[in-house]
């Protein structure tokens, strides 16, 4: 058969099988009874998808297309046929209207769990359904993410009531209520606001429970700017109630208040890191009177240059652009000019340009030079798009280093030549197992899980759930057997690495003593120039980061390490290449090439 006649037949098999649940019609149903005898049809058959498929969703859209379609579907939520009931569910789900008469078969239909049922609670949109939605999100399993959630976000301001209801634990609640109810609030629409006056009452009344008090706050914060009309009634509490200062602050950063950024300020010099500078730079040019500090982090937490310089982008902190256009320039960290390129274009820095676009010409970095001509060209149109953050996954688009490194040299063949080190002075696992084995040393496992987990297995689970409530610490004792080791001056430079396990550089005398220089997973280690350096980093997850440390040994005979230069990407290999450089072959993030002055480049790979 002609190759392009086999494709056309594998792909029409592939339609058929899309258009169909093992072989059901996908014919339009006459009338609504056909609809019901199909659908009794389909929930015989077996379900290849785990859940609902295309045949699913184009019966449900043809039931309920007919008048009575909740009234025939209802019946069904007790069929002795889960799989019947379950396509019910699924229709009812979506139903617009459903008449509160039917509110005891679909409560039944719930203790059945049906799983898909849960929305259809605000197809019927009384108080008392309500009231039945947000209970049973209280106690689900998967919450907030799941259809129960779904449900009470449907009912939008007719479950507000309830919901402030719930959070002001007349009797005691459980420790996640108010992070549950706070979750929802997040999920809804400009009408969340309607909750705003009722939780700031129970964080001002002095006869709540300080568990609601604190909670109120909470949920607060989930109202984002929509809670803005709070803020009078938050900074005067904060006078009033002290004690309870620290929830207030996270209501007054959650609804972007004016004062967030004296918040983010003062936290920013008690305690300097990444999640705080990724939460201000959420809230905007509501932060803006953090930038003083900010900046002081530029100079004293070299290790959160990126962030910081980010972070001022996002806040609008104009002040920033002399420092912002020199770290273009750094020579250290390339994640710090692909940071002030983007924060440069937010700030539409028309003194910029010029700089921006040497950059956009020279800079040894692709990604750098693609993100320099952007933000000069978003400058020059007025088009600052990224001006606001994204509200649907903010922390992703915050702690992406580098906006799109797909296309880079990986150097699978390279025209750099390679220099052999010299016989007997490097290890591998590969090749020197057994000398490596005599330079074991001891180290540590840190591991977390659940502290029930062979309770979550006794009662059946297939997945262990791990929360903060049963977070367990596993430390495990080891010999570790180095995977590489260079030969120094009485003794061995020994390196590991064990993944997400960790990884760590030690000194192996031969006397056989040993130090601990540092808890990082190494890939390997060499004499570059006159000095000794080990590539460092792990990509794991969305986990990327590595790093080139300088090895020294002091007066005193002690190993010192200090971060060198940050490579774009964590190192998956790496090897001497003349005239006096090191080749590092980067997860996803290119193969460059450090010369021994610290000079960086893109390596020259051959097709």
């Amino acid at each position: 058969m002609h190759m392009r006649s086999r494709t056309l037949l594998v792909l029409a098999a592939l339609l058929a099988l899309a258009g169909s649940e093992s072989g059901a019609s996908s014919k339009p149903c006459q009338d609504l009874a056909a609809c019901i005898r199909e659908l009794r049809e389909l929930g015989k058959q077996e379900n290849k998808y785990g859940g609902m498929g295309p045949e699913s969703d184009r019966l449900k859209r043809q039931v309920l297309a007919f008048p009575g379609a909740v009234d025939a579907l209802v019946p069904l939520l007790e069929d002795p046929n889960e799989r019947v009931a379950d396509l019910a569910a699924y229709a009812l789900r979506d139903a617009a209207a459903i008449d509160p008469v039917h509110l005891p078969k679909i409560r039944k239909g719930l203790d059945r769990k049906l799983g898909w049922l849960a929305p259809a609670l605000a197809g019927i949109g009384t108080e008392e359904a309500a009231r039945e939605a947000v209970d049973r999100f209280l106690v689900s399993d998967s919450a907030p993410h799941n259809q129960e959630a779904f449900a009470v976000e449907r009912f939008g301001r007719r479950a507000i009531p309830v919901i402030v209801e719930r959070a002001r634990c007349r009797t005691p609640c459980k420790d996640d209520v108010h992070y549950l109810l706070g979750a929802v609030l997040s999920g809804m629409g400009p009408e969340r606001a309607d909750a705003g006056p009722g939780l700031l009452g129970i964080a001002t009344d002095r006869s709540a429970s300080p568990q609601a008090a604190r909670g109120a706050l909470l949920m607060i914060a989930k109202l984002g700017a929509d809670g803005s009309a709070l803020e009078a009634d938050l900074l005067r509490e904060r006078e009033r109630a002290p004690y309870l200062s620290r929830w207030i602050d996270e209501a007054l950063v959650g609804i972007h208040s004016q004062a967030a950024g004296a918040i983010f300020a003062q936290r920013l010099v008690d305690e300097p890191n990444a999640i705080a500078l990724r939460d201000l730079a959420e809230i905007g040019k509501a932060g803006r009177d953090a930038g003083p500090a900010v900046m002081a982090i530029l100079e004293r937490a070299p290790g959160l240059r990126p962030e910081a310089i980010k972070t001022l982008g996002y806040i609008g902190y104009q002040p920033a652009v002399p420092a912002l256009v020199a770290a273009l320039d750094d020579p250290v960290d390339v994640r710090v000019a692909l940071a002030s390129t983007a924060a440069l274009g937010r700030l539409q820095a028309t003194d910029a340009l010029a700089a921006l676009d040497r950059t956009a010409s020279q800079h040894w970095y692709p990604p750098v030079r693609d993100a320099a001509r952007q933000a000069a060209s978003r400058i020059r149109t007025g088009a600052n798009e990224l001006a606001r953050p994204r509200e649907d996954n903010f922390a992703m688009e915050y702690f992406s280093d580098l906006a799109d490194p797909d296309g880079l040299p990986t150097c699978k063949n390279h025209r750099e030549a390679a220099v052999d080190e010299p016989a007997g002075t490097k290890l591998y696992a590969r090749t020197s197992s057994r000398q490596l084995k005599r330079l074991s040393y001891a180290s540590e496992v840190v591991s977390y899980g659940a502290s029930d987990e062979a309770e979550q297995k006794a009662a059946g689970a297939k997945i262990i759930e791990v929360n903060p409530g049963n977070l367990m610490e596993h430390r495990q004792q080891i010999r570790q057997v180095p995977d590489v080791a260079l030969r120094v001056e009485g003794g061995w430079l020994a390196g590991s690495s064990r993944g997400e396990w960790g990884g760590e550089l030690v000194f192996i005398g031969d006397d056989g003593s040993s130090q601990r220089i540092l808890d990082e997973n190494v890939e390997d280690i060499f004499r570059l120039g006159t000095r000794l350096v080990a590539t460092t980093g792990l990509a794991h997850l969305s986990m990327n980061n590595g790093a080139l440390v300088e090895l020294k040994k002091g007066a005193d005979g002690r190993w010192t390490a200090d971060t060198w230069r940050i490579l774009p990407g964590a190192p998956a290999a790496s090897f001497l290449v003349k005239p006096d450089g090191l080749l590092v072959k980067t997860m996803g993030r290119g193969a460059i090439v450090v010369n021994a002055d610290g000079g960086m480049r893109m390596a020259n790979c051959a097709p």
